[in-house]
Parts: structure tokens; C-alpha cells; sequence
């Protein structure tokens, strides 16, 4: 059971809006029906049209109060019970049973429904598509339009196919952006919208790789917010979290597209410069430096700074070994007072 207050997601909203448009498709086409019916002189068909409309309008109004499961089933068994009855009547050379196919469709967008009862479901509607060849050959009712049976036939087939085309077609569309959000949320750190940790570790290899074979130097870069505990402690965490994404903001002002910033943790980030001397790091980091020191706050009294270590990768020398050496430097940095940069040694 929901709770009262638990808001649908986004996704299940959309999907919801989606079949609404359908229902709302198949409602008109079943109200069409009942003058084709009518006309056509098959009574039975034309009142079972006139509950058919009762029917989705009634499933229209499950799905707005959000009870998206009990609105498919019944649409699916409308649509089954339907199809079999026009074939029963008037024979299959119409193509009423090419909606089973669409009601086997709608149960499987049932999530409530387990896969193995949804499959067994959808198998028994197709079994029953298969069987109205058979079993039905013979109508119990003559109509007067045998000749259009082809043309009857071809339209229902189209009208059939349209609602699963545009249903399967916009679940695609909603589900590559699922992906591409879960992507994002994979690769970024939420706060910051920088690369998070994990994620980063196998760009950095990579960029690595890159630069040894190009013979390229490449920058490591450790750098650590000064006295943040007492901009927490003193202005509270949102302030605190405004710091970070103002100072991550300002990284990535600073660096190039194949530069890679990473929030390493807390107000500490990593940043690895590709085919970057380390005269010309520092120059770069003094610029991000000047940058953070200039920042303005809503808190008048607040001032942030930066320190930084940086060391230059070797070929000889694993990630691990390298950010030690940052992480040395930017040590060396903290211990000279802060808000400065400082070098680590090359290796040989």
C-alpha cells in the first residue's frame, strides 16, 4: 500500500500520462464502432462497444487517481474479450484479432505484475490470437461488406499497430534518459557536479596511458580548502556546501577539456593536467588560486583560500606513488601557512 503522502516518480508519471493519451485513443475508436456496428446491422456489437467506452473512460479515472495496474488489466481483458467476441460474430478476415497483440502488450507494462505471471498472461492471449483462426472460420453472422474485408483488414492492422508504436516508442525515449541520468549520477559527485572517485580513477589511467605514449608530461594536483571546519562551524553546512560548489564552480572555470577535476572528498579535490608542464601548472594554479582568494559571499566577514601540492607524473611512477607526492606537497603548502602552492620533487 502507498503511503499517502509518497509522490509517483517521475518516470511513473509519464508513464502514467502516456497511457491516459492511449486509453483516451482507444476510447474514441471504440465509440467510432459502435455507428460502424450500427450500421452495419450487428446489434450485439454495437451495445458491446457502448460498454467498451464505459469501460476505458472508467479505466481513464483508475489511472488518474494513480492505480495504474488495475486500469491495465482491465484494459487488457476489455480488449481480449473484444476481440474474441467480433471474430465469434462476424469472422477474423476483419483483423479484430490483431488487438490481442495489444493486449498482451499493455499487461506486460503492469510492473506490479511479476514477469513470470505477466509472460504467462501474454502467452495465453496470443494462444488465444492463434485459436481464432481456427475456431472461428465460421461466423455466426453475415455482414454485407465481404469485399472490404482486405481494406477493413489492412486499417485494423494500422489502427492496431499505431498505440503500441507510440507506447513502446516514448518507454524507449524515457528509459535512454533514465540511462543517461544514471550515467551522470555514476560519473559526478551531486554537490559539485565534478567526477566523483570512483568514476575518476579509470579516466586518470587513461589519461596517463595518453601522455606516456605521446611522450606529453602530465600535472597532479592535490587541493584543500583552507580552515573549512571553521567556515562549518561558524556559518553552519549549507554555507558549507555553497563553498564547495562555488570553489568547484571556479576549477572548472580554470581548466581545459582535457583536464579532469575530481572531488576527492570532503572540501579536498584532485585535479590531473594532461600534457601540462609543471611551470606551466603553476601557472595555472596561481590563476585559480588568485580566483578563490577574490570570491565574494553573502557572509561579508567570509574569506576563502586554497592550498595546493603539486607533482609531476613520471613514467616510472604508479597513481599512487604520484598523489602521494601531491598529497606531500599540499602539505608542505598547509604547513607555510596556507593559500599557496607548493612543488613536489621530481622522482628519478
Amino acid at each position: 500500500m502507498e503511503h499517502p503522502h509518497q509522490q509517483p516518480n517521475e518516470v511513473e508519471q509519464l508513464k502514467n500520462h502516456l497511457l491516459k493519451q492511449v486509453a483516451w485513443y482507444c476510447m474514441g475508436l471504440h465509440a467510432c464502432l459502435i455507428f460502424a456496428f450500427w450500421y452495419a446491422q450487428v446489434e450485439l456489437l454495437a451495445v458491446f462497444n457502448v460498454l467498451s467506452v464505459i469501460t476505458w473512460w472508467f479505466g481513464i479515472k483508475l489511472l488518474e487517481r494513480s492505480q495504474q495496474s488495475l486500469a491495465l488489466r482491465i484494459f487488457s481483458l476489455e480488449v481480449t474479450i473484444h476481440s474474441v467476441l467480433v471474430c465469434a460474430v462476424i469472422g477474423n478476415d476483419y483483423g479484430f484479432q490483431f488487438y490481442l497483440w495489444a493486449a498482451s502488450c499493455l499487461l506486460l507494462l503492469d510492473t506490479q505484475l511479476k514477469l513470470k505471471q505477466a509472460v504467462i498472461w501474454c502467452t495465453a492471449i496470443i494462444v488465444i490470437f492463434a485459436l481464432t483462426y481456427t475456431l472461428f472460420k465460421i461466423p455466426l453472422t453475415l455482414i454485407d461488406y465481404q469485399t472490404l474485408a482486405p481494406y477493413l483488414h489492412f486499417l485494423n492492422v494500422v489502427v492496431c499497430g499505431i498505440p503500441m508504436i507510440y507506447t513502446i516508442g516514448l518507454i524507449r525515449e524515457i528509459t535512454i534518459d533514465q540511462q543517461r541520468d544514471l550515467e551522470t549520477l555514476a560519473a559526478q559527485d551531486s554537490l559539485t557536479h565534478l567526477f566523483n572517485r570512483r568514476y575518476a580513477h579509470g579516466l586518470i589511467q587513461q589519461a596517463y596511458k595518453s601522455c606516456v605514449k605521446q611522450q606529453q608530461p602530465i600535472c597532479v594536483v592535490m587541493a584543500d580548502i583552507d580552515h573549512f571546519k571553521q567556515v562549518n562551524d561558524l556559518y553552519g553546512h549549507e554555507v558549507g556546501d555553497e563553498v564547495i560548489g562555488r570553489v568547484a564552480q571556479c576549477l572548472s572555470q580554470h581548466l581545459n577539456s582535457a583536464d579532469i577535476a575530481v572531488r576527492w572528498g570532503g572540501e579536498e579535490f584532485l585535479l590531473v593536467l594532461p600534457n601540462c608542464s609543471q611551470p606551466s601548472a603553476q601557472k595555472r594554479l596561481e590563476l585559480i588560486r588568485q580566483s578563490i582568494e577574490a570570491m565574494n559571499f553573502d557572509k561579508g566577514a567570509l574569506q576563502v583560500t586554497m592550498s595546493f601540492g603539486l607533482a609531476t607524473w613520471q613514467a616510472h611512477c604508479d597513481f599512487e606513488e604520484v598523489l602521494k607526492q601531491a598529497d606531500i606537497a599540499l602539505y608542505k603548502s598547509k604547513h607555510k601557512g596556507r593559500n599557496t602552492i607548493s612543488v613536489a620533487p621530481q622522482v628519478h
